[in-house]
């Protein structure tokens, strides 16, 4: 029986997302144990400090579990561009442990509700799916939240794709361009989006909660972009 169980173990079980090489039977969530184990994570702290436009910037905590590097870059684009809606319930736990860590030592409270980034109307057209809100339905059962499709809207098609713009061409872009749908008096919200890079996105997503009542905002995204490093995200 052994015998058996050492032979099964060296058949591939799908191949990994990042290095696409086959995976064993010891392998799982979608990508081999070399490069679960070499994800760039970042520590567990809160990144709003690091905005670029602090005066500017809303919400309570800014957290990321990935730092932008080539591998990360590599399944995020997979996950947007590529029309690969099914990375969400394999990226979805990464994020969600890195939530837990954040808010393990600290005193502020767990979000009441999660909501997605919202995309325009083109956008959605042309992706067939807002990865932001697959990543917050994912999240939902994970970390016992209830998620809120829909909550945010965005009023606008954007000047220019976000990635292209510049940093103050994003803060620009992003004023007033969102709408919260209802009434969220008291609650506190976090937002979901994929990738974090200046702040500008989730300010005005925070802005908008806000201004409809809610307590306090947080966002949580997957990866975070350094300001030296090319921005790619919307």
């Amino acid at each position: 029986m052994l015998a058996v169980w050492k032979a099964l173990a060296k058949l591939p079980w799908g191949y990994c997302w990042i290095c696409r090489q086959p995976m064993g039977v010891g392998d799982h969530g979608g990508f081999c144990a070399v490069c679960l184990r070499d994800l760039p994570r970042l520590p567990p702290a809160c990144l709003r400090w690091r905005c670029q436009r602090p005066d500017l910037a809303h919400g309570r905590h800014w957290f990321a579990a990935l730092s932008w590097q080539p591998e990360v870059q590599q399944l995020v684009h997979r996950f947007k561009f590529r029309r690969s809606p099914e990375l969400a319930r394999l990226l979805a736990p990464l994020l969600a442990a890195q939530i837990r860590h954040c808010y393990r030592d600290r005193a502020a409270a767990w979000p009441d509700l999660i909501v997605a980034m919202p995309l325009t109307y083109k956008r959605w057209c042309e992706r067939g799916y807002n990865q932001a809100g697959l990543l917050g339905q994912e999240l939902q059962p994970l970390l016992q939240i209830p998620f809120a499709p829909g909550l945010l809207r965005r009023l606008y098609d954007d000047k220019a794709a976000q990635h292209q713009s510049s940093a103050t061409a994003r803060w620009d872009n992003m004023l007033a361009s969102m709408h919260c749908t209802r009434d969220v008096s008291g609650l506190t919200i976090a937002v979901v989006d994929d990738v974090l890079t200046t702040g500008a996105s989730v300010s005005a997503a925070a802005q908008a909660l806000l201004k409809r009542g809610a307590k306090a905002v947080d966002a949580w995204t997957l990866a975070y972009t350094e300001p030296h490093q090319p921005l790619t995200s919307d």
